[in-house]
């Protein structure tokens, strides 16, 4: 059962989703079938934990004194899968009061209810005046709701002035930023992996949006300069402008457009420092620190550890170690809870070694088991460059060999693989230089300066030189 799509499903059901889906199937209007809530009891019995089910046991619990029939049993998982997309469908609905307003009013429009009509238009026009959350989607809202009213208008063969012009505006203002928000996803694709898109009337959308009313109104401004940081990343201008947008339109965007925008703009900072722009590092801390401020950077109320992970590394370069233990401390009950112990005390170990408190890294690394393979190999790599600075070279060099033995079982890795070997043969090499010759000291420095991929390679040019 676990590789049905019904299982799946209900695998990432909440106990709020399983009590409003046994009513969902529990209302004539929406199932008449009486065998649909006995299976779905027991698969919600199973499926959220994770627990195994044969179709022998779904059976049972259908038909008890029947022999069991796969093709049956099929047909009735087809049935309340349908059943529960149809919940699905309802649920998300109802997280757009904009559309069910919509279609009311096609309703009355469609029955020649006039009266009805134009009740409901001016309040759903007097809500929509009132939101202060404003995206795309918004001013979509709007032209949905100006297209019905023209409608009614022409069926009644009203002779006064239409709102065409207002239709306009809305459409292209929706159109418009929706467009530039769609550039700036394919943009950040394009900077990570190479790709190439082409991007529509884009010269047209970037002259469009810095005329009048466009260029002041945050769904086509924000995402306007956003566009504007990603197409010319050489051009810090941009960024500046688009961070300052950003900042400014907090609270005129849903949580998840924010969360977006933000990671937009970290991402960013992060490439930029990649590429040695340290000036970048004070600018990513300040989008973090802003994004956890206003809760952007939460997912329902949940931090995911790649942000945590990211944020104490990017206040670690700064050396603002009271922030990030601060950080570290507080936000580790936000993290899921199936990884709160190893995100900790990885990222505690980080602080200590920054804090040049080598015994304490070591302790903290004790503390969890790292079972993602990349957090693992920074455990050990912190592990190995403790042992280092504690010159316990013995303890050392019978590490290097499990982190090399290790590494040599994980080939299906790639970059990362050859990236922590290079680490390792370094790190040996370090060990067996003589201090007394200086050639020998420069030739490794040099190789080391032009060793790729090799993230340790500030440290390690740091300990040769200091040979």
């Amino acid at each position: 059962m676990e590789n049905t799509l019904v299982y799946q499903l209900l695998r990432t059901f909440t106990k709020q989703d399983i009590r409003e889906a046994r009513k969902w199937l529990a209302s004539p209007y929406h199932n008449q079938r009486e065998d649909l809530p006995l299976l779905f009891e027991q698969l919600v019995a199973a499926a959220p934990e994770g627990l195994p089910l044969s179709r022998e046991q779904a059976w049972q619990a259908l038909h008890s004194e029947q022999p069991y029939d796969d093709q049956q049993l099929r047909l009735v998982l087809s049935y309340l899968y349908r059943c529960l997309e149809d919940f699905l469908r309802q649920r998300e609905a109802e997280q757009a009061p904009w559309l069910q307003q919509h279609l009311l009013l096609a309703a009355y429009r469609k029955r020649g209810l006039d009266g009805h009509f134009q009740k409901a238009y001016r309040k759903l026009h007097k809500q929509q005046k009132e939101e202060t959350q404003r995206p795309p989607e918004y001013y979509l809202a709007q032209y949905w709701l100006e297209q019905e009213r023209y409608q009614e208008e022409s069926t009644l063969g009203r002779t006064r002035e239409h709102n065409l012009q207002e239709l306009e505006g809305q459409l292209t203002t929706a159109f418009l930023g929706m467009k530039l928000r769609q550039g700036c996803f394919l943009l950040a694709h394009e900077a990570v992996y190479k790709a190439s898109y082409r991007i529509a009337l884009e010269e047209a959308l970037l002259e469009l949006a810095r005329e009048p009313p466009y260029r002041d109104i945050p769904a086509v401004s924000v995402y306007f300069h956003c566009f504007l940081m990603l197409r010319f990343p050489e051009e810090d201008a941009h960024y500046s402008a688009f961070q300052a947008q950003l900042f400014q339109s907090i609270g005129l965007f849903p949580q998840p457009d924010l969360r977006d925008l933000f990671l937009l703009a970290i991402n960013f900072c992060i490439r930029k420092i990649n590429r040695t722009a340290e000036g970048y590092l004070r600018e990513a801390l300040e989008l973090y620190q802003k994004g956890l401020e206003t809760e952007v950077l939460l997912e329902n109320g949940t931090l995911s550890r790649f942000t945590y992970n990211n944020a104490i590394g990017i206040a670690l370069r700064l050396e603002e170690f009271s922030w990030a233990e601060h950080f570290l401390n507080h936000y580790r009950s936000y993290l899921h809870p199936g990884q709160q112990e190893a995100a900790y005390s990885l990222n505690a170990a980080r602080l200590a070694f920054a804090r040049r408190q080598y015994g304490q890294v070591l302790a903290h690394l004790q503390r969890a088991d790292y079972r993602d393979l990349i957090n693992n190999m920074v455990a050990k790599t912190l592990q190995m460059k403790a042992y280092y600075e504690l010159s316990e070279f013995d303890l050392l060099e019978a590490h290097l060999r499990t982190m090399k033995a290790f590494l040599r079982r994980k080939r299906h890795i790639g970059y990362h693989q050859q990236n922590y070997l290079n680490i390792i043969r370094y790190t040996q090499k370090l060990l067996a230089l003589n201090p007394m010759d200086k050639e020998a000291v420069k030739a490794l420095e040099e190789e080391i300066r032009n060793a790729e991929p090799l993230t340790e390679k500030g440290w390690l040019l740091e300990k040769a030189e200091g040979v």
